[in-house]
């Protein structure tokens, strides 16, 4: 009883198909590994565009508050040129 494997199949028809699979295999493993850059290289992009957005939010958020302080620290008087109650429509 030997331990080696031994193939019906012939190496002549054998050898080409483990071959194209290996083939096949690579391509798909190369295309994965594309895609796989793709997606990092995109996610990386939005990562950076929502802390963008996120930072120009804070920012606008703050400038409301100042402007809201300062609308409460001048009172709002009535005929004061920009009070939406006095305009003429």
């Amino acid at each position: 009883m030997s331990t080696a494997t031994t193939f019906q199949t012939p190496p002549r028809i054998l050898i080409p198909k483990l071959v194209r699979s290996r083939d096949a295999w690579k391509a798909k493993a190369t295309a994965r590994k594309a895609d796989r850059k793709a997606l990092a290289i995109r996610v990386r992009d939005l990562e950076r565009s929502r802390e963008h957005h996120r930072q120009r939010a804070d920012q606008l958020a703050q400038q409301v508050a100042q402007l809201e302080q300062q609308v409460a620290q001048l009172g709002l008087r009535p005929g004061v040129a920009g009070d939406p109650s006095t305009a003429p429509w």
